[in-house]
């Protein structure tokens, strides 16, 4: 099996797409799939793989394709580009066996524009239904006829929560489809020993800074708990917003920010995090989500404190694995953080069972996974 995995964006990142796409991929070719890596920019194969501390492998081929866009230095983004120059390249190298596997929609729609050219079946990798989370409500009717005509011609779709999934059939008809749920995942060699709790040190929160995560919630939980002191990784337009809050209510010496870091540094902090919180709020954007890091602070046996949402619920369970409070409730956020605090034998014990079910979903099950689906929809 040949799988084409075009991303019309600059892969040397630290976002959590970045990362999911390029251990994805590389598990994929692990577990025996020819991968072809189409991406822009003007890196090299090793240093975009040494990047994220991946290895190269004999299955894994990155194919550098001309981009424009704005975060090479040019003015605008053009994304007809990379789309045209994907095409080209596409029908050039088609294998009987071919699949295109894709998370953008804007390229998906290309691909389905132009699929006389490739002649090999797309699947289409959802994260998210854009037409109901964006901020542009006067585009909504044109980003849902987008959605839709990538849905109602792509050969299949992976989802990465069954909320999303189900969903997705709903809206968009996709009975007919085939469609499968698989979600995120973690790299095996985070699944270490850890640092004893007794000498973890500090509550901890990686990710974006967008207002829908709930960073300024656990600030303000921050304020009930005078004895404890917060890590926040992560950078963006909010970092200088977010910091002057902090400061103005009197927690600058107990809240750090460390901006946007390297994936290796974050694991440095993961390691010594006593608790790690996911406050993301209950909004559109926030109830498909299979956050990156959920599966990172499992598989670095830290006790987790999570908004009660759809895609983390699918994961984790309350109680057991983490300890879920109300989206959007500081009071609630608060206890939850006590909860543990106060219990420090309850909070290995959470740790030690979200640590265990984090072997469920390492990149290579989550590879096998991909694998079987494709195999049984085009081959069987």
């Amino acid at each position: 099996m040949t799988i084409f995995y075009p991303v019309p964006e600059l892969m040397l990142n630290s976002k959590a797409r970045f990362i999911q796409i390029i251990n994805t991929a590389s598990a994929l070719a692990k577990t025996g799939a020819d991968v072809k890596l189409l991406t822009g920019g003007s890196l090299n194969a090793d240093a975009l793989l040494n990047h994220y501390g991946l290895s190269k492998h004999p299955l894994l081929e990155v194919v550098f394709l001309p981009m424009i866009r704005k975060d090479e230095g040019a003015g605008v983004s053009i994304g007809m580009v990379f789309h045209a120059a994907l095409v080209i390249y596409l029908a050039r190298k088609r294998k009987d066996d071919g699949i295109i596997f894709v998370r953008h929609i804007k390229t998906a729609r290309a691909l389905m524009r132009f699929r006389m050219f490739c002649r090999m079946p797309v699947v289409f990798e959802a994260h998210e239904i854009f037409h109901l989370t964006t901020e542009k409500i006067r585009k909504r009717r044109r980003i849902y006829q987008h959605e839709a005509d990538v849905y109602r011609a792509c050969g299949a779709v992976v989802a990465i929560t069954e909320s999303l999934r189900t969903d997705l059939v709903k809206i968009f008809s996709l009975d007919g489809i085939p469609s499968v749920t698989i979600p995120d995942a973690v790299r095996g060699d985070m699944l270490t020993t850890a640092v004893p709790y007794e000498q973890r040190k500090f509550i901890f929160y990686v990710g974006g800074l967008y207002s829908y995560k709930g960073v300024d919630l656990l600030i303000k939980a921050m304020a009930a708990l005078p004895d404890e002191t917060l890590v926040i990784a992560g950078g963006g337009q909010r970092l200088d917003e977010l910091r002057q809050m902090a400061f103005s209510m009197g927690l600058s010496a107990r809240i750090t920010f460390t901006g946007q870091l390297r994936h290796s540094d974050v694991c440095t902090y993961l390691k010594q995090a006593k608790i790690a919180v996911i406050p993301n709020l209950k909004e559109s954007v926030s109830m498909y989500s299979s956050p990156l890091k959920m599966f990172e602070y499992m598989a670095s046996n830290i006790p987790i404190v999570a908004a009660d949402i759809p895609g983390i619920r699918e994961v984790l369970t309350d109680g057991k694995t983490a300890v879920f409070f109300t989206p959007g409730d500081v009071q609630s956020l608060r206890a939850a953080l006590k909860t543990l605090i106060e219990r420090p034998e309850k909070a290995k014990e959470i740790a030690v069972a979200a640590h265990t079910l984090s072997k469920r979903f390492t990149y290579e099950h989550r590879a096998q996974r991909i694998i079987d689906f494709l195999s049984d929809t085009f081959y069987n």
